[in-house]
């Protein structure tokens, strides 16, 4: 753990100016098991860690790291002792939709307000200790555990992000560390659907991919028996640019009908707000649509035709 706080604590340094990175004063042994006795939990090792020698609140992702003061709120403090029932890593079928939580989260601390009635919690009592959760206030979509082991593994791949250059943070909840190789590997190999989906939206914003991402992306499309990892690649695809964009045809062959519509929405690009749509694309479209049977996607399709120039 300490070669991990070290290079945390490089890596801070590191940052350029224009992250304005500001951390609170770390906090005292005293100070946090003065909070772990009020709510009778003792809080995760990686997270106590942290406190006690990097930060208390402050620089990460979207809108900070929160002070303890706002750690509880979101189903009481009487509630930390309650397990948060949900097992980490299930099949991503199961995270379609809306929650079962609605306002109030057992076993779990916030550590990031989001915007809106999204956050960040670390979970301290439950089959997820120590990990990090992504959820929603009103039910919006099921909890949905992040892809790294705890909050120092967490807070180091922000800062990797950060220094990497990833084109767009705003997916960093759904992405996890790794290089382009390892990813393909995660992506191609990991019998874990919730690790491949992350692998997938990692791609959409990895900085300087290599030319033969977009075949490697088509042939995990191709081969993926999850939909929401084949919606997470095909995102993917088109924020290859054109490389990309033009492989996203494979999918109007997808069994799922939301998939078909994505693939056509997707090969849409925007320029000065108006829409745009390579001629091969268009082609593609009016092709499909005379055999497309499903109402819903031919409904995408023709919108998708009538709008793109």
């Amino acid at each position: 753990m300490d070669a991990t706080i070290n290079r945390i604590r490089t890596k801070l340094s590191e940052l350029p100016d224009t992250e304005k990175v500001v951390l609170g004063p770390v906090l005292t042994e005293a100070q946090i098991s003065a909070f772990e006795d009020s709510h009778g939990v003792r809080l995760p090792e990686e997270f106590r860690q942290f406190l006690t020698r990097i930060g208390h609140g402050g620089y990460g992702p979207t809108y900070g790291l929160l002070p303890m003061e706002r750690w509880v709120g979101r189903g009481g403090a009487q509630r930390l002792t309650e397990p948060f029932p949900i097992v980490p890593d299930p099949d991503p079928d199961g995270l379609d939709g809306r929650g079962d939580f609605t306002g109030s989260f057992p076993g779990t601390l916030t550590v990031v307000h989001r915007g809106c009635s999204d956050f960040t919690a670390l979970v301290v009592t439950g089959p997820g200790r120590g990990r990090l959760v992504e959820a929603n206030d009103e039910g919006f979509f099921a909890p949905r555990f992040h892809a790294d082991s705890d909050f120092l593994s967490w807070y180091e791949r922000w800062l990797d992000f950060v220094l990497a250059g990833h084109r767009n943070l705003h997916r960093f909840a759904d992405q996890m560390a790794g290089s382009e190789a390892e990813l393909v590997a995660t992506l191609l190999e990991d019998r874990r659907a919730t690790r491949r989906r992350a692998a997938a939206h990692t791609f959409a914003t990895l900085p300087d991919p290599s030319a033969d991402l977009p075949d490697t992306l088509l042939r995990a499309l191709r081969g993926e028996p999850h939909s929401q990892v084949r919606e997470a690649i095909l995102r993917s695809l088109a924020a290859q640019g054109e490389p990309g964009r033009d492989l996203l045809g494979a999918a109007l062959a997808d069994p799922v009908p939301e998939i078909r519509s994505l693939a056509a929405v997707l090969m849409i690009t925007t320029d000065q707000g108006k829409w745009h749509m390579a001629p091969g694309h268009r082609e593609a479209l009016g092709r499909h649509l005379v055999d497309e049977t499903d109402d819903a996607v031919r409904d995408s399709i023709e919108r998708v035709l009538a709008h793109a120039a």
